[in-house]
């Protein structure tokens, strides 16, 4: 067993990553919201670049976006009836 596998099955490590990893991600964002009002040239090519914590709200709503866009495309084009294999056999059945 490898040493992440049991960070991950202790529910008081998980709970610990999670608190971690949520904490990291809310001090990333008030750094970047911080950062807009730091001293020096802003070079905005769009005027919602400049608004506080954009690129994290734009980097979280992109990742929603190819999570449920890749299950909708598994569904649609790779997802198979779950008869799809005994149906083949039913026929080789009646062929014969």
């Amino acid at each position: 067993m490898s040493l992440l596998e049991r960070w991950l099955e202790d529910p008081a490590r998980l709970a610990r990553l999670k608190r971690g990893g949520i904490g990291l991600l809310v001090v990333i964002a008030a750094v970047e919201g911080a950062a807009v009002f730091a001293p020096g040239e802003h070079h905005h090519h769009f005027a919602f670049e400049g608004w506080p914590a954009w690129g994290s709200a734009y980097g979280l709503v992109s990742c929603i976006a190819i999570i449920v866009l890749s299950k909708l495309i598994g569904k649609a084009w790779l997802m198979r009836r779950d008869d799809y294999y005994s149906r083949g056999e039913e026929r080789e059945g009646e062929d014969a």
